[in-house]
């Protein structure tokens, strides 16, 4: 009982976490703004929300696939905001 709630818990924040990362997306007017601002909500959401998920899986190695899961997309995400910065600013000048 305990652990469900835990999970649902983190796995709200994390939502709440990606719903502010994407009023960010729309609201802000820099292109710099709004990638930071979405990077940021995204990393962190979806964080929260596979350590929501890892509470309610019963092996460890399925804990361990949404481990590799989320490392991925930390990685994935960096490298992608890069190149979007990157594309902007060579754009700009």
């Amino acid at each position: 009982m305990l652990i469900e709630i835990l999970s649902t818990s983190l796995i709200l924040i994390g939502s709440l976490f990606l719903l502010i990362g994407s009023v960010g997306l729309i609201r802000l007017r820099d292109s710099y703004s709004r990638l930071h601002a979405l990077t940021k909500a995204d990393m962190l959401g979806f964080g929260f929300v596979v350590l929501g998920v890892m509470f309610s899986v019963s092996s460890l190695g399925e804990a361990l696939k949404l481990v590799i899961i989320w490392v991925f997309v930390v990685v994935y995400s960096s490298i992608v905001g890069y190149a979007i910065a990157n594309s902007k600013k060579k754009r700009d000048a």
